[in-house]
C-alpha cells in the first residue's frame, strides 16, 4: 500500500465518530432524561482507554491497515475463527452506519421538500445518497480524504462551539434554567445496560484514525492523534449531552435529532439555529458515509493479506482504489438498506460490533505479557462487564435482532468461503492484476465532449433547481428553505468532486505521472539493470505528448 495520505488527512477521519454524537444523543435523552449522563460517563472512560490501547497496538503494528479489527486479529492469531469473526463484526457495523446515514438524509430532505410542496421518491434518494460516497471512493483515496477534511473541520468546530457555548450559557446566563437539574430520575440496570450498549456505537469508534496508519506518510503523527481524539470525547459526549439534557426538555421533541438540537441551541444561537443544526446533521451523515467507504476497504484489504478472507480483496488499482473490497461494501450496504428501519439496522449492526470489542479485550488479556498490551487487567474487567451488557442490553433490544446480529458475521464468512471456491474470474486476484497491467494508451482526448456535456448539464440543472426553489419559496413562507439549501450545498460539493474525479482529475494525475517518468527517463543511463525501466518511461512520454 502506498503511503499517500498526509497526517492531517488521516486526522480528519478520526473526528467522524465525535460528530456522530448528534444522531445518538436524542434517542438516549428521550429515553432516560437526566440519567443519561450516567451512561455516557463510563462509556467515555472506556472509549478513552481504548484509544490509548489502540495507539500502543498501532505503534507495534505500524504497517497494518484497517486499524482496530486487524489489530484484534493479530492478538487472536492462535484463534483464527474468533479473529475473523471480530474483524467482520466490526466491519458490518461501519457498513450499517452508511445505511443509517442514507435514511436520515432521506427523511430530512423529504420533510423539507414537503414543506415546499415538492415530492421525491424514496428509492431515488436512497440510491443517490448510497452511491454518492462510492462514486468518489472508486476514483481514488486522496480526493475523498481532502473532501472529508474540507467539511470535517467546520463541522467539528461548530459542534465544539455548541458544547462550550451551551455550557457557558447554562453557567452564566441570567435566564439559564440552572446548570444542575433540580431532581434526578431513577435508572434500572437493564436500562443502563441497554443504552450503554447503544452509545458504544460512538464512544468505541473514536479510534478510526488508526485505520489509515498503513497509508499515512507520517504514521506516528497519525497515531498520536488518537490522544487528541480521546480528550475530545468528554467535552462533546459529556458536555454536549449535558446541554441537551438541560435545554431540550420538551417531551414533544421525542427522539428527533433536529428538534432536540435546535431546542438546545436556540437560546444562544438564536436565528442561526436552523441552518447551524442542519449543517451539523448533514455533515455527520455525509462525513460518516465518506469514512465508511474509506475505512471498510482497508479492513478487508488487510484481512485478505493475512489470509483471513479471499485474496481478491487485497487487490488495489494503480490509483489506490480497492475495487473488490468497495464492491463488497456496497453490496452489504444495500442489504442493510433493504430493511429501511433505522432502529433495527443499529440494533443488528451493534451486536457484532460489541462482540468484536469483547474479543479485542479478550485478546489483550490472552497476550497480557506482550509489550503492545497496555492495560491487561483493566481489559479483563471491561470484558467481564461487556459480557453482562451484551446479554442484558442486547436482549433488551429484541431477541430477534440479537440473533440476527450474532449470525450476520457468520453469514459474511460463508459468502467469503463461496468466493474462494467459485471458479468465476472476478473472484480471483489474477483477473484484476491482468486488467491493471494493461496501461491505458489512449488518453481521454475525446473526453472533452463528455466533460463539456457534463458541464452544460450541471449548469442547466443548477439554474433549473435554483429557479424552482425560488418559485416555491416565494409561494411558501417557511424556514425550511435554508435547511434544504444546506443539504443541497453539501450534496452538490460531493457530486462536483465525484464528477471531477471521473473527468478532469485523472488527466491531471496522468500528466504528473508522465512528467515524473519523463524526468526519470532523462536521468537514465542505459546500464543493463536500468533497461527494464525504458518501456514504461517511453509509454509515459508518449502519453504526455498525446495530452
Amino acid at each position: 500500500m502506498t503511503r499517500s495520505l498526509s497526517a492531517v488527512e488521516s486526522w480528519g477521519f478520526g473526528l467522524t465518530a465525535h460528530i456522530s454524537w448528534t444522531a445518538l444523543v436524542p434517542a438516549i435523552h428521550a429515553a432516560l432524561g437526566s440519567q443519561a449522563i450516567f451512561v455516557w460517563i463510563p462509556a467515555v472512560i472506556f472509549g478513552m482507554l481504548l484509544n490509548y490501547q489502540v495507539k500502543r497496538l498501532g505503534m507495534h503494528f505500524i504497517n497494518v491497515a484497517g486499524g482496530t479489527p486487524n489489530y484484534a486479529t493479530k492478538l487472536l492469531q492462535n484463534y483464527p475463527g474468533l479473529a475473523r469473526y471480530a474483524a467482520i463484526g466490526y466491519l458490518l457495523n461501519w457498513v450499517s452506519y452508511l445505511s443509517v446515514n442514507t435514511i436520515v438524509l432521506r427523511d430530512l430532505i423529504k420533510v423539507n421538500l414537503e414543506a415546499l410542496g415538492i415530492t421525491c421518491p424514496d428509492i431515488f434518494l436512497d440510491i443517490s445518497f448510497t452511491l454518492l460516497p462510492f462514486i468518489v471512493a472508486f476514483s481514488g483515496t486522496r480526493a475523498l480524504s481532502i473532501l472529508h477534511l474540507f467539511f470535517v473541520i467546520p463541522a467539528f468546530t461548530l459542534l465544539m462551539t455548541f458544547c462550550v457555548q451551551g455550557l457557558g450559557w447554562l453557567a452564566f446566563s441570567p435566564v439559564s434554567p440552572g446548570f444542575f437539574p433540580s431532581s434526578w430520575s431513577s435508572l434500572s440496570f437493564v436500562d443502563w445496560a441497554k443504552w450503554f450498549f447503544f452509545v458504544t456505537y460512538a464512544t468505541y469508534s473514536c479510534e478510526t484514525a488508526s485505520s489509515f496508519v498503513a497509508d499515512s506518510r507520517n504514521p506516528t503523527q497519525t497515531l498520536r492523534f488518537l490522544d487528541v481524539a480521546a480528550w475530545m470525547m468528554p467535552p462533546i459526549f459529556l458536555g454536549g449531552s449535558w446541554v441537551v439534557m438541560r435545554l431540550a426538555t420538551n417531551p414533544n421533541l421525542k427522539d428527533n435529532a433536529f428538534l432536540n438540537l435546535a431546542a438546545a441551541s436556540l437560546p444562544f444561537w438564536g436565528r442561526f439555529t436552523g441552518v447551524s443544526v442542519s449543517f451539523l446533521l448533514v455533515a455527520a451523515c455525509l462525513l460518516g458515509s465518506a469514512t465508511v467507504v474509506s475505512n471498510c476497504p482497508r479492513i478487508l484489504y488487510q484481512l485478505a493479506l493475512d489470509n483471513h478472507i479471499s485474496p481478491v480483496f487485497s487487490v488495489v488499482s494503480r490509483r489506490g482504489v480497492f475495487v473488490p473490497a468497495l464492491t463488497l461494501t456496497l453490496v452489504l450496504c444495500l442489504i442493510y438498506l433493504i430493511w429501511g428501519d433505522v432502529a433495527r439496522i443499529v440494533a443488528v449492526g451493534n451486536i457484532g460490533w460489541f462482540v468484536s470489542f469483547m474479543l479485542l479485550h479478550l485478546g489483550l488479556w490472552l497476550r497480557r505479557d506482550r509489550p503492545e498490551v497496555l492495560f491487561p487487567r483493566i481489559s479483563l474487567a471491561i470484558l467481564l462487564l461487556e459480557v453482562v451488557v451484551l446479554l442484558v442490553g442486547g436482549f433488551a433490544w429484541g431477541w430477534l435482532n440479537f440473533l440476527i446480529g450474532l449470525l450476520f458475521p457468520i453469514s459474511v464468512m460463508g459468502i467469503d468461503a463461496m468466493i474462494r471456491r467459485v471458479n468465476f474470474p472476478a473472484f480471483h486476484p489474477d483477473w484484476w492484476m491482468r486488467r491493471y497491467r494493461k496501461r491505458p494508451v489512449v488518453i481521454i482526448k475525446d473526453s472533452v465532449i463528455l466533460q463539456v456535456s457534463i458541464l452544460i448539464f450541471l449548469l442547466c440543472s443548477a439554474v433549473g433547481v435554483g429557479w424552482l426553489f425560488g418559485v416555491k419559496l416565494n409561494k411558501v413562507a417557511t424556514a425550511g428553505g435554508e435547511n434544504i439549501f444546506v443539504v443541497l450545498l453539501m450534496s452538490v460539493a460531493f457530486v462536483g468532486v465525484a464528477i471531477a474525479c471521473w473527468t478532469s482529475l485523472p488527466q491531471v494525475v496522468a500528466i504528473a505521472s508522465a512528467i515524473a517518468s519523463l524526468t526519470q527517463l532523462q536521468q537514465l543511463d542505459l546500464s543493463n539493470n536500468q533497461l527494464t525501466q525504458m518501456p514504461e518511461a517511453i509509454a509515459s512520454l508518449t502519453q504526455l505528448q498525446l495530452l
